[in-house]
């Protein structure tokens, strides 16, 4: 026994043995469950059980809780109760835990911490976060402004801890989101709320904008295909499944960031070379994939056929579904609260003066107005100071990225799905949303490896 732990170490003895324990202990607690607890008992029992495990699991290994993190987004509906009551904040918040017991114990991880807070990225992110949270002072709604301002904090928390990560676990990441994406279609397509598809509704996630689902599965498909070179075939077969998840959406803004982002970053120099190739066949791909969808589902490819053709039609206001109207609104509010503007999360209250569509929504008791362009709303709610600190989020992220992206297959991908994230920000008010917080935690992670890849080995080490 002596010699077992010395090999695996007291750390995974400890796993294996308390797992033993759990499983022990769940056997007999489903035997006696529905004596107790009904007919659902053993299903009860059973997922206390899992999650027992799955709390042990990372707090011995934090790299689980960072890779789950991205992987649940597309079940967000799901596992989301509300605001704070949040199965993705208790993830990572136990992530963070265990992060935290890491540092005291791993003196490479923490200086690789401590080298996260040199780069420019982290630290005009931390000034961005502390405007945010200056802003509740002068939020007239500070019940909308707290919850945002907690939001924000936690996409800052989760860019940390995605840019700890090792290169391997990045890999991971961004494989494991993959998969679970994949998967979320399946699942979708079963869920009564996708019951509407059959007669011209749209498709999506689990309580997940049609829109917003688009455009994460577009920006994981190209992470994946342009980053993931040893997966490729994977990414090969997964492809149509992303494809018809994007194209069932009938998400205008998901086709135009599946198409414009690999041309823009083509444009990039010296990137036509690498890129181009793949880019082409990604366009086949999905020429082939919307071909099947049309020709194989007709009511579902009808409906995409339909959706897709307003995008001519770019003066009828139909085709904008009253965006034009909230970005008059935005603007006007932007002029009345200039420099610090009205308050995180307060852009709905205040575009009521200005919007009709904003108006209409709050007629109906609704206060869902948002911006519908990242630019637009942080400018509303957090001033030309705001805009021009999340601007230059956005410059240090491809300053660093661009450099590493000409040496790295997964830096390749993570700029595009930057470049995609920036797309759909265009009609998205996208400036919290935690994937494009994890592009950005990626860009960290990958440019930390750099550092670590051009360190001088110690004396004696060297050949």
């Amino acid at each position: 026994m002596a010699t077992l732990a010395t090999k695996l170490g007291t750390r995974y003895l400890l796993l294996f043995g308390g797992t033993l324990l759990l499983a022990i202990g769940m056997g007999a607690n489903i035997a006696y469950a529905p004596r107790f607890l009904g007919d659902s008992g053993p299903y009860m029992v059973a997922g206390a059980f899992l999650v027992a495990v799955g709390v042990m699991v990372v707090l011995l290994k934090w790299q689980v809780g960072a890779v789950m993190l991205p992987a649940l987004l597309p079940y967000e509906g799901i596992i989301n109760l509300g605001p704070l009551a949040s199965g993705t904040k208790a993830i990572a918040l136990l992530t963070l835990f265990s992060l935290a017991l890491s540092l005291l114990r791993d003196q490479r991880l923490l200086q690789r911490f401590l080298r996260l807070w040199q780069r420019p990225l982290t630290l005009i992110a931390l000034v961005f976060l502390c405007w945010v949270l200056a802003s509740v002072t002068w939020a007239s709604q500070q019940e909308a402004a707290l919850a945002k301002m907690i939001t924000f904090t936690g996409v800052f928390a989760l860019m940390v801890i995605v840019a700890m990560l090792e290169k391997r676990y990045l890999v991971l990441l961004w494989l494991t989101t993959a998969l679970s994406a994949v998967v979320s279609i399946p699942v979708a397509l079963v869920s009564p709320q996708n019951e509407a598809m059959d007669t011209g509704g749209r498709f999506s996630g689990e309580a997940i904008d049609p829109n917003e689902y688009a455009c994460l599965l577009v920006i994981v498909f190209l992470v994946a295909y342009f980053g993931l070179r040893r997966y490729k075939i994977l990414t090969y077969v997964l492809a149509p499944i992303l494809f018809f998840g994007v194209f069932a959406s009938l998400s205008r803004t998901g086709l135009i960031t599946l198409v414009a982002a690999p041309m823009l970053a083509v444009l990039v120099p010296r990137s036509s070379v690498r890129l181009g190739g793949r880019t082409l066949l990604m366009y086949g791909l999905g020429t082939l994939a919307l071909a099947g969808v049309i020709l194989v589902i007709p009511w579902v490819g009808e409906s995409v056929w339909e959706r897709y053709m307003t995008l001519l039609q770019y003066d009828n206001q139909e085709t904008w579904s009253g965006r034009w109207d909230i970005w008059r609104g935005a603007l006007q509010v932007i002029v009345s609260h200039p420099f610090l503007g009205v308050g995180t999360g307060n852009f709905p209250y205040a575009a009521v003066d200005y919007s009709q569509y904003v108006m209409r929504l709050s007629a109906q008791g609704e206060q869902g107005g948002v911006a519908h362009n990242i630019l637009l709303s942080v400018a509303s709610e957090l001033g030309v100071i705001g805009l021009a600190l999340f601007s230059t989020i956005l410059f240090f992220a491809f300053k660093t990225l661009l450099p590493i992206s000409r040496r790295s297959a997964l830096g390749t991908g993570v700029f595009l799905g930057l470049v995609a994230y920036l797309i759909a920000g265009m009609t998205l008010t996208w400036e919290d949303e935690k994937l494009g917080w994890v592009l950005f935690g990626s860009v960290l992670a990958l440019s930390l490896q750099q550092v670590n890849e051009r360190a001088p080995l110690p004396r004696g080490r060297e050949h």
